[in-house]
């Protein structure tokens, strides 16, 4: 064996090495986690057997009211504003790519990206005070509480919507556009029969991403809420006590685990059919 073959391995080897620890760190504790939502043990220092309990106590147990509704204004809150900013996200990389002059996209395209790169607690911070002055003029009330997170949601969600259009209408084929143009459609029949239909993948991921993002969130939503909670506030008011976490949320985890997985593993598939076909 020549030295050419034996750098050759040693790379593959080294390079599957760096994935599996990288990978181990990321999924390791997740695994850690389900396994451990299987006994009724709170403690990670001994294991009192496998069961379902936890599963169970979601549903029937002292805490299934509280994590349900908990559930219920995360899922309402994460629903409507990933809603609104695939609109919001698609509309402005439409716009986006209709700009012909390269100086002025790009503007806006750094605009966009300073959301993103934006320290999070600055935008907590900056809603927080935003919405002081807001309920000093529209009252308080758990309705316009909930629509103040919601727009916050909105807020940092948005970019990540056309961050995830763009690039599909950078690859789509304007010629098509014009052609539905020629052939006796209006601007917004082009729109929606020609150009939404070719970059909808890049819409549905742009709406994932925004759904996981915003039932991830914690401190804008920490920061904007008030009177009710969502999964995340609720698990660190819940931590942040002297008591340990109740093992129900092992299993409240890995039931969201699976259920994004199952989201996400659905969502490529179409993707991946589309890719085929065009081959």
């Amino acid at each position: 064996m020549n030295n050419s073959k034996i750098k050759s391995i040693a790379l593959k080897s080294l390079s599957w090495t760096y994935v599996a620890i990288i990978l181990g760190i990321l999924y390791i504790p997740i695994i850690w986690m389900i396994i451990w939502s299987f006994t009724g043990s709170i403690s990670f220092s001994s294991w009192n057997g496998f069961t379902f309990e936890n599963y169970s106590n979601l549903f029937v147990g002292s805490l299934s009211d509280e994590i349900f509704s908990a559930l219920l204004n995360t899922l309402i809150i994460a629903v409507a504003s990933s809603f609104i900013a695939t609109i919001l996200g698609t509309a402005a990389a439409i716009g986006l790519h209709s700009i012909r002059k390269k100086w002025i996209k790009t503007t806006y395209s750094n605009i966009n990206q300073i959301p993103m790169v934006n320290s999070e607690i600055v935008t907590a911070m900056s809603m927080m005070l935003l919405f002081q002055v807001l309920r000093r003029v529209f009252g308080t009330g758990s309705d316009v509480e909930m629509f103040e997170v919601i727009l916050a949601h909105v807020t940092f969600c948005t970019p990540y919507v056309l961050l995830n259009v763009a690039p599909r209408l950078a690859q789509s084929d304007n010629k098509i556009y014009e052609a539905a143009l020629d052939l006796g459609c209006n601007y917004w029949q082009a729109i929606f029969k020609v150009v939404i239909p070719e970059i909808m993948p890049g819409i549905i991921v742009g709406f994932v991403m925004a759904f996981t993002l915003s039932i991830d969130d914690f401190v804008i939503t920490e920061f904007t809420i008030d009177g009710f909670s969502t999964i995340s506030t609720l698990i660190y008011h819940k931590a942040s006590g002297k008591k340990p976490l109740p093992s129900e949320f092992r299993a409240l985890f890995t039931i969201i685990f699976f259920v994004v997985l199952g989201l996400l593993i659905f969502i490529n598939k179409p993707q991946k059919e589309i890719k085929e076909n065009k081959k």
